[in-house]
């Protein structure tokens, strides 16, 4: 469709028209995973896929802002390929929003692609940290033990292997044993069938799914060579089945208690959504799309000991305990260990969160795929938030350049 790799929504004529031509129409089938119909489909998501809202707070609260020029942030290309100045390293990363926040005020914001401050945008996996952090909140109130059998609070669970006999916290902390392949490039992958059920993917031919997704999670099989508790391993489904423990104990849905919990103690306005499945069912593994202010409300508390607005939003235990990270002989022994980005004794994973434990960088993540981060940096009280629409859904590259553009942020900013 064009020449330049980095061309906009815009610049590529996507859903211009009326009706847009053949070529430039964004549909469910392009939306999610094809590029370059992504760069429209992830700001307007709700337009292809059933959704259903957030509720915004009663009053918003506004953001302070004192915004400074980072034209000086050098990053670093990964493999010592060089460097490139921010403006560079935005463009080459496909970035649509960028927000970054100093002891609770925003710093330097950077839109492209359509995006503003306002705009909702896909977040993916981003959602998963959020349902981690609804879980805590959970254990925090006593409605929940990480102790607790999964089938004490979802007893239909007792039908799939892979979490019959698992707990909450190994679920939590998605150290479960599941027969699970999460690779978005091939279509019979345990991924693509999970995308296949929801709606969001074309199914394959000649293979029969389950109509939803709660039907689809009772059929997921334990992998007999790994005992629960022992290895991390990222699969999707896990948050799923998460969501419905909390769910069952809070007797409310992920949404419902998105705001209750948070988005009513941050001061949020515009609009929150979440995907839903084909049946109505909402899909915590991916379904978040915020708006980049509202995430930056809510960057700003989790790195002020959980106080927003003069407000305690959330406990100062449960930010530390994820602050504090996971098991990192459990990371380690898992498959995203040793990579470009995860090295080896430096990483964990705790409550859906991704912790980075590198002496003088510690900072814990939600990531997801294409490029969305919430980066948090209590010790500094720096947080970076960044929405993308990358061509692949999981890069080493990229992943690498982003968090060596954070690295250099934090440095930049924490030594103004």
């Amino acid at each position: 469709m064009t020449v330049d790799p980095y061309a906009t929504a815009a610049e590529l004529g996507l859903m211009q028209g009326f009706p847009p031509p053949p070529d430039r129409r964004v549909t469910r089938s392009t939306a999610l995973l094809t590029p370059p119909y992504n760069r429209w489909a992830y700001l307007h998501m709700r337009m292809l896929y059933p959704s259903a809202p957030v509720r915004s707070a009663a009053e918003p609260v506004a953001l302070e802002r004192r915004i400074a020029d980072l034209d000086d942030v050098v990053v670093p290309r990964p493999s010592g390929a060089g460097t490139v100045g921010l403006g560079d390293y935005l463009r080459e990363t496909y970035s649509d929003a960028l927000v970054v926040l100093h002891e609770g005020r925003v710093v330097h914001e950077r839109y492209a692609n359509g995006m503003h401050a306002h705009q909702p945008h896909q977040m993916m996996s981003v959602t998963k940290s959020f349902c981690g952090l609804l879980a805590l909140l959970a254990v925090a109130d006593g409605r929940l033990r990480e102790t607790d059998p999964v089938t004490a609070h979802v007893p239909e669970l007792a039908a799939s292997s892979a979490f019959a006999d698992a707990t909450v916290g190994q679920v939590l902390d998605m150290t479960t044993s599941m027969h699970f392949v999460e690779d978005y490039a091939d279509p019979l992958s345990g991924i693509r069938r999970y995308g296949a059920v929801l709606g969001w993917t074309d199914p394959v031919p000649g293979i029969e799914y389950p109509p939803n997704l709660p039907d689809y999670l009772v059929t997921l099989e334990r992998d007999d060579a790994e005992p629960h508790g022992r290895t991390f391993h990222y699969q999707t489904p896990k948050t799923d089945v998460l969501n419905w423990i909390t769910n069952r104990v809070e007797g409310r849905s992920f949404r419902e208690t998105l705001h209750d919990r948070l988005w009513a103690g941050l001061g949020t306005d515009g609009e929150t959504y979440v995907l839903l499945d084909r049946n109505a069912t909402l899909v915590a593994g991916g379904g978040l799309n915020a708006t980049p202010e509202n995430l930056a409300r809510f960057a700003a508390m989790m790195t002020a000991d959980g106080v927003f607005a003069g407000e305690q939003v959330v406990p100062p235990g449960v930010i530390r305990a994820i602050a504090d990270g996971g098991d990192i002989a459990a990371f380690d022994r898992g498959p995203e260990s040793d990579d470009v980005v995860h090295r080896r004794g430096e990483w964990s994973y705790r409550a859906q969160w991704w912790v980075r434990h590198t002496p003088g960088r510690e900072a814990f993540m939600a990531i997801g795929i294409n490029g969305q981060w919430i980066h948090l940096d209590p010790r500094r009280r720096i947080a970076i938030v960044k929405q993308s629409s990358q061509p692949v859904s999981k890069d080493e590259y990229l992943n690498a350049f982003d968090l060596n553009a954070f690295d250099a942020i934090v440095a930049h900013v924490s030594s103004r």
